[in-house]
């Protein structure tokens, strides 16, 4: 007798796996022709289950569905924000310009900068003489030759708003304490012939980020120093 050996299985040639993508995507009509594949084929669970094309594509479409809707709230959320926000600097601008005097000014912006945006501190300096002669000092004017000014010399130079923390020797120009934590906001201001600084200060080290937005911010800072540049000395013509 002549031994049999194992049965040789016939080799299928299986189309590749980049075959039957390039098929479907060029065929996109295929499954809606042969519909009983849907229910036919099935795809792994992380469970462990087995589900069919047919359901994992509607669990694929409500998940994005789910991450459109969160988008779309997060967009609805920002620019319900900005309004509020825009409206709260629309209010403090009417309330500066209103302002009778200089000291005025700079308590309206301390007053409505701690109520209506939250801060803890509120500074400012203006390397410039005023224009002006009170029965009480503005300590806000610093004067031109100020050795404070020299704590901000590179912010003042880019002529750009800065946010995150504080360097001992800008607190203590702002606030008159190096030891001051937290972050802040530091605006520079500039007028015809002058410059200065406005700081926002939060106790909170995560309030006031480097990378956050300061289109506002810039906005706040150019009303302020409109409404201070009439109480500026001019420097005299050499």
């Amino acid at each position: 007798m002549t031994a049999s050996g194992p049965t040789q299985a016939t080799p299928v040639n299986l189309p590749r796996e980049a075959e039957v993508i390039a098929f479907l995507r060029t065929h996109p009509s295929f499954l809606d022709q042969h519909p009983e594949l849907l229910s036919q084929l099935e795809i792994p669970h992380g469970s462990g289950d087995a589900v069919s094309l047919l359901e994992r594509q509607v669990a694929v479409l409500r998940e994005e569905n789910a991450r459109l809707k969160q988008q779309f709230e997060q967009l609805v959320g920002h620019a319900r924000e900005n309004e509020r926000l825009n409206g709260r600097i629309h209010a403090l601008a009417l309330r500066l310009m209103n302002a009778a005097g200089p000291r005025a000014v700079f308590a309206v912006l301390d007053g409505n900068l701690r109520e209506q945006f939250g801060a803890d501190r509120v500074a400012s300096l203006v390397f410039a003489e005023p224009a002006f002669v009170e029965g009480a000092e503005v300590p806000q004017f610093a004067g031109r030759e100020a050795p404070a000014r020299a704590a901000f010399a590179d912010m003042l130079a880019a002529a750009r708003s800065v946010c995150g923390t504080i360097a001992p020797v800008q607190a203590e120009a702002l606030f008159g304490d190096p030891g001051v934590t937290g972050s802040a906001v530091l605006m520079p201001l500039a007028g015809a012939g002058w410059d200065g600084v406005l700081a926002i200060a939060s106790d909170d080290e995560q309030r006031y980020q480097a990378d956050m937005g300061t289109e506002f911010l810039n906005y706040l800072k150019d009303i302020v120093a409109l409404v201070i540049d009439p109480w500026v000395k001019r420097a005299a013509a050499r």
